[in-house]
């Protein structure tokens, strides 16, 4: 009986089960990072929720103060 058959269908479920093995670890890898970012971004919209009531626009200060440096002439 010719074994090459037999050892190239073990080579291969070997190859699969280490390929499946591989995609097993890497998918827990994206479901922790994927529950990371979303804890993150829910978190800073919580913060810039409750913060942005109470102080005005960075970009309202930054016009106002640019309007005042354009008043100055230079002689």
């Amino acid at each position: 009986m010719d074994f090459t058959i037999l050892l190239i269908g073990i080579g291969i479920i070997v190859a699969l089960f280490i390929i499946g093995k591989i995609f097993a670890i890497l998918t827990k890898i994206l479901v922790v990072i994927l529950i990371v970012a979303a804890l993150a971004v829910g978190f800073f919209i919580w913060q810039n929720k409750d913060n942005s009531l109470n102080r005005p626009a960075m970009a309202d200060s930054y016009i106002i103060s640019f309007n005042s440096l354009n008043n100055f002439s230079i002689l």
